[in-house]
C-alpha cells in the first residue's frame, strides 16, 4: 500500500513540519503545495518522502477561486509522475491525524479500494429544486466578485439577486450543462483507478475545467462531480475527518481545542481539522 498525501498549506511551517513527522511512514509520501503568497518553502524539513512542489507548480489560493482545484491537480500530477499510488489523501496543513499512520496504512489496505469522498446534491435539501449549492455552478461568476473583501461580497451577492436569487436562475443567466453536479467537502482519499479516470478525462475534455473556471467555490464541486461521472461513483460516500462546530456545520469548523481532543480521540475518524499553533497547541503534545 502506498499513499500520497496531498497536503494543501499557506502558513505555519513549524506546525507544517510536525505534521510531516507525524505522517514519517515508509508507506505514505507527502507532497506539499505552499501557497504561491507564502515563502517558507526553505523551512520545510528534507526527506525521501517529502516532496515540496517547485515554484513553477505553485499558485496563490483565491477563497473560493478555482485556484485550489488548481493546486490540487498540480500535486495530483507530480504525484502521478513519482509513479502513482494506491491511495491519494488532499489535506490541510491544518490537519491532525487522530490514528497513528499504521492505523491509517491498515484501515486504506482493508477498504478494497473504496472511495472517501462526501457528496450531496439538490435531493439532499428538501424538494429536489435547486438551492444556493446548485447556485455556485448555475450562473457565470466573473473571478473579481469571488473573495472575502465587503465590497466583494457586496457584489456577489447582488449578482445572485439579479439572476434570480439563491434558490433558482433566470433563463437569461442560466449557464448551458453538460452535467450533474455534487457537492461536499474539499477533502478526500481517492483510489489510484479513480484519480486515472479523472486525469485523463480531464486531459480529453478542456472544457470542463473551463466550465468549472466561473464557478462559486469550486473545490467543493469540481472533483465531486468528476467521481460520480465515472465508473467509480457507487464506490464511497463516508467522512474520515472530525469537524467541531460551535454555531453548527453551516459555519466554517472551529479550531480544535484541548477541551474536544477526548472526544475527537474516540470518534471513528483518521483525521481531524482544523488545528492552529498559534490559537492552541495542546494537540501536538495530546496522545493519540
Amino acid at each position: 500500500m502506498k499513499i500520497a498525501a496531498l497536503i494543501l498549506s499557506h502558513k505555519n511551517p513549524k506546525q507544517i513540519n510536525i505534521l510531516l513527522d507525524r505522517l514519517n511512514c515508509k508507506d505514505i509520501d507527502c507532497y506539499l503545495h505552499i501557497d504561491k503568497s507564502a515563502d517558507f518553502a526553505g523551512e520545510i524539513i528534507k526527506r525521501d518522502n517529502v516532496f515540496v512542489l517547485p515554484d513553477s507548480k505553485r499558485v496563490k489560493c483565491e477563497w473560493a477561486q478555482i485556484s485550489l482545484v488548481d493546486a490540487t491537480l498540480n500535486m495530483l500530477d507530480y504525484a502521478k509522475s513519482n509513479g502513482g499510488y494506491d491511495y491519494y489523501w488532499l489535506m490541510s496543513g491544518q490537519d491532525w491525524p487522530i490514528k497513528s499512520t499504521e492505523q491509517i496504512v491498515d484501515f486504506l489496505s482493508n477498504s478494497e479500494n473504496k472511495n472517501y469522498i462526501y457528496y450531496l446534491t439538490s435531493k439532499n435539501h428538501g424538494n429536489d429544486g435547486p438551492n444556493n449549492l446548485d447556485k455556485r455552478n448555475h450562473i457565470f461568476y466573473p473571478l473579481w466578485i469571488i473573495g472575502r473583501k465587503p465590497w466583494q461580497r457586496v457584489m456577489k451577492r447582488t449578482w445572485v439577486e439579479i439572476s434570480g436569487g439563491y434558490n433558482r436562475t433566470w433563463a437569461l443567466f442560466r449557464r448551458k450543462e453538460n452535467y450533474e453536479f455534487y457537492f461536499g467537502s474539499q477533502w478526500w482519499y481517492l483510489n489510484r483507478k479513480t484519480i486515472e479516470w479523472m486525469m485523463k478525462y480531464l486531459s480529453n475534455h478542456p472544457e470542463y475545467h473551463k466550465f468549472f473556471k466561473n464557478c462559486s467555490t469550486p473545490d467543493e464541486s469540481f472533483f465531486h462531480t468528476l467521481v460520480m461521472m465515472s465508473p467509480y461513483a457507487a464506490e464511497g460516500t463516508d467522512v474520515l475527518t472530525y469537524l467541531h462546530y460551535h454555531n453548527g456545520p453551516a459555519n466554517s469548523p472551529d479550531v480544535i481545542t484541548k477541551d474536544v481532543l477526548d472526544e475527537a480521540k474516540a470518534s471513528k475518524y483518521l483525521l481531524m481539522r482544523k488545528v492552529d499553533m498559534d490559537v492552541d497547541d495542546s494537540f501536538v503534545s495530546y496522545k493519540f
